[in-house]
């Protein structure tokens, strides 16, 4: 509905975004509220009113699992009076989506985004008290609601009293299961009549039922019946401030006595305001007297204080969503150290309805298909506790370290749990809170001071079994001097290496993700493309494959040295590390974002985000929620209004990133004449493409964690004992199922350059791994036919001798 002449629509596929070419003189003809509701952007804020984004009415207002108190934005109400003080009141239409008939003060309405008259005040105009954006939008909803002309109304007349914070679900309209409410930081507005001034008032029926002007007494009997129902805000207004304001209306319009350009007043409403279909809880009243105790120490305090509330609160509403609410298993919340938010796993019905994966998962536990070779040396105590704590700490993957040759094996255990130590040093949030000093520290030295003292004990550090493992490191420590003296060597390199990493990384904002993808590529490196390095160097340590392991691929990482000066620049070990580290990023943004150290860069997601925060694709208005993802009852219907795609849009492009690494990955294989070293390569690379595809597109990775199947994952591993070819045919089959998707435009951004991009890759990946995917599928095709043939002979033997007497006989 907007004029082509004002707005440069900017397409992708089907996912608008509008972009203001030039401010749009707003105009409701035509328009039901529904259309307003689509159309309008409100004037996202965070809590302490400062302008962040935008986003649409319809999305500002839903109270949804995820959003149990909508989306914040900047509102304003203007209080009216007469020449003769009375106060003009307005009965809201019953065709208002929130708070519908009830009584309240004359306007109550949004600034909105791209407005001309601009309505957007900045923050330092804000400060200044200066609220010319909430004027001109108070004038043009004065027209809009009640068809005052704006002639009639001087927007310099209006006196700016204080910004109100309140939120309120209406249940009073749709039940404790209310889908819509509000969630607003009210700039309250003063406006009086002089002494022969009259209003022309004529009523929007879509907006105003019916009007009244009411002296301070009238008012007061109308709220005390109980027939008559008010608005939240304007009963907070009147038991707070108005009253007091209205005592003395010449001091209240001609000084500042009551009037406070600093302060946000939080109140939150009364019980009969709470729940609704987000199950939203009272907040404000308490962070009110936290942020007045703050305020007394310093304006940094405060701040601080309240934006830390404000994530707090978006947190909590992230990981309470589950499965009550949102259409998946999401049975439990993700354990170990530091799991917080739901897991979405497969139901046991969906997986005993794929019987290929049920036999493989049979096969897997009770075919003893992998070697044990660590069992060969755990008569020694501290191997056997290094055993121990490699089956807890890495479950499904300890049988792939455990199949290595004999020697190697313990080589990369000691490793594994040297790198896992120091990542529960890293990921342990609480323990080092107020002290990331004392952090730094522990990683900058941990190979040093921790891995070479055989009593080693690092207390009070993470949770469950990487809690033991760090308390009794020392046995960790004493079976690592018993490895050969390159091992040792390498072990260490890269540990030292990571730890330096870690720290760097310790003191930086990581709340909204790394600064670009550049940063992105690098803290993989640190946390992953070095592990790469160091496997790749045991290999050859000791004597399992070759040096040309350690050359360059087809990928340059800045990271590595230049080939030209050193071929052995491990830049090929990087590439798979990094695959690895993308994937787990990609998987688990939701639980970095809730810990505040998230790794999705800023030049990719700030794209698609309309308010400028890592957290907003979290919410159910931005991932697809009532259309992508299915939610219960009513809810999907008012979820999939207006709803944004932003959040997929992102996850897209992080996918088509991480699928372009598969190249070098399929090459590093390629490279490799250990079987069992290619299996324990194999395996991962494998595990996490599979990852991707379950995550690509897929809205509930922004709800929990995305995890395969288990009886996938055990037809995986087994693919990867059967050799290369079957890896092969496993990388086809599993780019080809993204490649689909986004051919047949069931993919979001599937009719874009990002489509293009994915089906580059996909595409890729298809051509390398065609030959040997096809000698596979021949493979499986003749071990078919000749398992039917023998059935074939079994089958006449049996009949020969039941109906022929004999194998020689003629039969009929």
């Amino acid at each position: 509905p907007c004029s082509s002449s004002t707005i440069t629509i900017f397409h992708l596929g089907p996912y608008l975004f509008h972009i203001m070419s030039s401010a749009e003189v707003w105009s409701a003809e035509g328009m039901t509220q529904d259309d307003l509701m689509r159309k309008d952007m409100c004037i996202v804020v965070n809590y302490m009113d400062e302008v962040v984004g935008h986003d649409s009415k319809y999305n500002c207002h839903k109270f949804l699992p995820g959003q149990p108190r909508g989306i914040l934005h900047r509102a304003f109400s203007v209080i009216l009076f007469d020449s003769n003080g009375k106060m003009l009141l307005q009965q809201r239409a019953p065709t208002k989506i929130t708070f519908p008939n009830v009584w309240t003060n004359a306007c109550c309405s949004h600034p909105l985004h791209g407005m001309a008259p601009r309505e957007d005040d900045s923050n330092d105009e804000v400060s200044k008290g200066s609220h010319m954006g909430v004027k001109h939008a108070a004038v043009r909803k004065l027209g809009h609601e009640l068809g005052i002309p704006a002639a009639q109304l001087d927007a310099k007349r209006f006196k700016y009293m204080l910004r109100l914070h309140y939120w309120a679900a209406d249940v009073g309209t749709y039940g404790p299961q209310a889908p819509w409410g509000e969630h607003e930081i009210d700039h309250i507005l003063l406006y009086k009549l002089n002494p022969g001034e009259e209003l022309t008032l004529q009523p929007n029926e879509e907006e105003v039922c019916a009007t009244r002007w009411v002296t301070q007494a009238e008012l007061k009997e109308a709220m005390n019946n109980p027939d008559q129902s008010w608005s939240p805000w304007f009963k907070i207004l009147m038991s707070n401030f108005v009253n007091k304001w209205w005592g003395d209306l010449t001091k209240t319009f001609t000084t500042n006595e009551y009037t406070d350009f600093k302060k946000i007043y939080r109140f939150d409403t009364p019980e009969e305001y709470h729940g609704g279909a987000g199950h939203a809880w009272p907040l404000l009243t308490t962070l009110a007297t936290e942020e007045a105790v703050a305020l007394q120490e310093n304006e940094g305090k405060r701040r601080k204080v309240v934006l830390d509330a404000q994530r707090g609160d978006q947190a909590r509403a992230f990981t309470l969503r589950g499965r009550k609410d949102v259409s998946s298993s999401a049975e439990a919340v993700k354990q170990g150290g530091y799991g917080k938010v739901p897991t979405h796993s497969t139901s046991k019905l969906d997986q005993l309805l794929r019987p290929r994966e049920v036999f493989a998962a049979l096969r897997f536990k009770f075919g003893g298909l992998l070697e044990d070779n660590l069992k060969k040396v755990c008569d020694d105590p501290d191997i056997a506790f290094c055993t121990d704590m490699l089956l807890k700490v890495s479950r499904s993957f300890a049988a792939v370290i455990q199949q290595l040759p004999e020697g190697l094996c313990l080589d990369i255990c000691i490793f594994y749990l040297v790198l896992r130590a120091l990542d529960t040093v890293e990921d342990d949030m609480e323990f080092y809170k107020g002290r990331e000093h004392v952090k730094q520290e522990e990683l900058n030295t941990f190979g040093e001071k921790r891995l070479l003292d055989v009593a080693c004990s690092i207390k009070g550090v993470g949770s469950g079994d990487e809690r033991t493992l760090a308390e009794k490191f020392g046995a960790v420590s004493r079976v690592y001097k018993t490895l050969p003296k390159k091992s040792q060597e390498v072990i260490m390199d890269i540990t030292n290496q990571m730890g330096a990493g870690m720290a760097e990384y310790v003191a930086a904002d990581l709340g909204q993700g790394t600064v670009d993808v550049a940063a992105y590529d690098r803290y993989c490196h640190m946390v992953a493309g070095l592990v790469g390095e160091g496997l790749s160097r045991l290999f050859v340590a000791r004597g399992m494959e070759a040096d040309i392991l350690l050359g360059q691929g087809e990928r340059v990482w800045p990271f590595c040295d230049d080939p030209a000066k050193n071929p052995q620049n491990l830049g090929l070990a990087n590439s798979m590390g990094l695959f690895l580290q993308k994937c787990n990023i990609i998987r688990d943004y939701l639980e970095d974002y809730v810990d505040g150290r998230a790794f999705w860069p800023q030049t990719v997601w700030k794209k698609y985000s309309t308010t400028g925060d890592l957290g907003e694709f979290a919410r159910p208005t931005a991932h697809g929620a009532g259309v992508k993802l299915p939610l219960k009852g009513e809810l999907g219907k008012v979820a999939a209004k207006g709803v944004g795609y932003q959040a997929l849009l992102c996850l897209n492009e992080l996918v088509a990133d991480a699928l372009e690494l598969v190249p070098d990955c399929l090459s590093y294989l390629e490279h490799l004449k250990t079987p069992a070293v290619y299996r324990f390569c194999a395996i991962p690379q494998v595990m996490a493409l599979a990852t991707l595809v379950a995550c690509f597109d897929n809205p509930l990775l922004f709800t929990g964690v995305v995890k395969i199947r288990k009886g996938l994952t055990a037809r995986l591993i087994i693919g990867t004992i059967d050799g290369p070819d079957a890896v092969h045919w496993w990388f086809q089959k599993l780019s080809q199922e993204i490649s689909d998707h986004v051919r047949n435009g069931k993919a979001t951004g599937s009719e874009t350059d990002l489509g293009q991009r994915l089906l580059a890759a996909t595409t890729r990946i298809e051509a390398l791994t065609l030959e040997k995917a096809q000698r596979c599928d021949y493979q499986r095709m003749s071990k078919a036919v000749a398992t039917l043939g023998t059935v074939a002979t079994l089958a006449a033997a049996v009949a020969a001798l039941k109906y022929g007497g004999r194998l020689g006989r003629p039969l009929r």
